[in-house]
């Protein structure tokens, strides 16, 4: 029995790792909302208000506190460019949140200041050397704000002509995204498929 749970003292998760699952499973989701709202799928609505329970036990909250134990995890093992980025994601999702419930007019800036971060970590990812799939994934996730902020600031001011067009974009930039970051993990996770 002690041996077992030595066993799996030894083999905890790398918040790198788990990190990655997380942004797989968030952007995904968002990407499958995108999608369903360029339809105009009853649908979406549903998922959208699930995802923004409106309150401080959010789906989107929770997972925000989630990637902030992950950027202290990610300190302890000294990883700092992931600590800084998931420190981040933890407040891009909690103003995700807090954009959504609020008042959209300023919603669409709120996103548009989260994806020029994103944009600023992808090329540092690619100046420091990190994976180059790291750095694709950082740049799916910034065409993933901003189309969600021209999504929110068409919805805001104009008649929302343009809307299902860029609730379409912002869907498949989630899935793309989803898509990378899951590979990401599992290829780290079990280190049988290559991180490039």
């Amino acid at each position: 029995m002690q041996g077992m749970v030595k066993k799996m003292s030894e083999n905890r998760i790398d918040p790198t790792v788990a990190g990655l699952f997380l942004v797989g499973f968030i952007t995904l989701i968002f990407g499958f909302i995108g999608l369903l709202i360029g339809m105009e799928d009853a649908t979406a609505d549903a998922l959208l208000l699930t995802a923004v329970g409106g309150g401080f036990i959010s789906p989107l909250i929770m997972l925000g506190i989630i990637f902030l134990v992950l950027a202290v995890s990610a300190i302890k093992i000294g990883n700092a460019f992931a600590a800084a980025l998931f420190g981040f994601i933890g407040a891009a999702l909690v103003t995700t949140e807090a954009a959504l419930i609020a008042d959209l007019t300023g919603s669409p800036a709120a996103m548009f200041i989260i994806a020029f971060v994103f944009l600023v970590f992808a090329i540092i990812a690619f100046l420091i050397g990190a994976p180059k799939l790291l750095a694709i994934l950082l740049v799916l996730v910034t065409l993933l704000y901003l189309f969600v902020g021209l999504f929110l600031g068409d919805a805001a001011f104009a008649a929302g002509d343009s809307a299902q067009t860029f609730a379409y974009l912002f869907g498949v930039f989630g899935l793309l995204a989803g898509l990378v970051a899951t590979y990401m993990a599992l290829a780290l996770s079990t280190q049988k498929f290559p991180v490039f």
